[in-house]
């Protein structure tokens, strides 16, 4: 049976590998934030626990100790969320090879990672909101996304000559 035109398996495969990488690497900059942030008030692992508890198997809150299932299948959720987010971005760098305007989205998909935890820490208990300040939340997403970003651009050189060729919201050159 014929491949679809525009589908390439090997390509493809490629592809998700690589968000894969991606998510896997801004969700461990992300853990290790929160890991610093929790020793540094004495609480290893709270952060992944409160989580947990509030967001994922919905129990009530304790900051008396982690809850080690919490902290699980909260950690389980984080790296599958990122890599799903991972190769969201990686896709986009394969378009922004052949798009400026898939540049600008990367931009705007950026900008909508750095928010979307406070979003959703928002929707909280007092206890959650109160552990995630924003400036907290943005330097975690910043620092992820950041080196997110600056991976899939050591990989993809089509996209250095893109960018090189036709700036960020400029207009294709190609006629």
């Amino acid at each position: 049976m014929p491949e679809p035109q525009g589908s390439h398996p090997r390509r493809d495969s490629v592809l998700i590998r690589e968000g894969i990488v991606t998510g896997l690497l801004g969700a461990t900059v992300v853990a290790l934030f929160y890991l610093l942030a929790d020793l540094l008030r004495s609480q290893p692992f709270m952060t992944p626990s409160l989580l947990g508890q509030a967001f994922i198997l919905h129990r009530d809150i304790s900051l008396q100790s982690p809850d080690v299932t919490a902290v699980v299948v909260y950690t389980i959720f984080h790296y599958i969320a990122f890599m799903g987010f991972g190769i969201l971005l990686s896709v986009l760098a394969r378009a922004s090879e052949l798009s400026s305007l898939a540049r600008y989205a990367v931009v705007q998909v950026m900008v909508a990672f750095m928010v979307f935890f406070y979003g959703v820490v928002s929707l909280g208990s007092e206890i959650v909101r109160g552990m995630f300040p924003f400036v907290g939340i943005l330097a975690a997403n910043a620092l992820a996304g950041a080196v997110m970003v600056t991976w899939l651009w050591r990989h993809h050189p089509g996209l250095r000559i893109a960018v090189a060729r036709t700036p960020l919201g400029a207009t294709d050159a190609r006629t």
